[in-house]
Formats: structure tokens, sequence, C-alpha cells
């Protein structure tokens, strides 16, 4: 991705990522999630996808997890929605699991 889009623009500050240089742009309190509405009123949040996605782009087998899971629970959520909250009841259990360890691996002193 092109650096001007990494800077910020009242500043002058260079990120890594442009989800840092996003947030360094919002008040302390203030949060960015943008997401899409589904036709059942569902919000997928696209914006949590993405940095989670960006997150993994060098872990394949995490991208192809979240990816399905992400498609499983919009197909249930348009098909079943009584059942939609076991499967993102279970996503949630499964996302948590991935950073708790990530937590351990930094604290055992193999993590980044």
């Amino acid at each position: 991705m092109k650096n001007d889009m990494k800077k910020c623009p009242q500043c002058g500050e260079l990120f890594e990522n442009v989800f840092e240089a996003i947030d360094h742009l919002l008040e302390e309190d203030e949060d960015f999630d943008p997401a899409l509405i589904l036709p059942n009123g569902y919000r997928l949040m696209i914006g949590s996808l993405l940095k989670c996605l960006y997150k993994y782009s060098n872990e394949p087998e995490k991208i192809e997890e979240i990816t399905e899971s992400t498609y499983l629970t919009l197909f249930t959520a348009e098909t079943n929605p009584l059942q939609i909250m076991n499967v993102v009841e279970d996503m949630i259990v499964d996302s948590s699991m991935i950073g708790i360890d990530d937590e351990l691996r930094h604290l055992l002193g193999n993590g980044e």
C-alpha cells in the first residue's frame, strides 16, 4: 500500500499499516468499526473482520478458519436466524482462544 495512505495528514507521522494510521486520527474514546447491516437486521462488523484478516495475513490456516466462520455465520443468519446465536457464541469462543494462544506464546517468550 502506498505510504501516503499510512501517513497522518495532520502531523506527518508514518504508520506500519492503515489501521494504525486511522486509529491515530480518532479521539481517545472514539472507535471506528464499520458494519454492514444484513437484511435480517444482523450486523457484520466488517472493520473488525478486516483487522483480524490483516493481523493473520501470514497465517493461511487462520485466514481460512476466519473466512469459513464468517461465511457460515452469514449463511446461518440468512437461512436459520434462530440458530445464529449458537454460531456466534462458537465464533466468539474460538476467537477468544486465538487471542489466548497468542498471549500465552508472548508470555512464554515464544511470541513477538
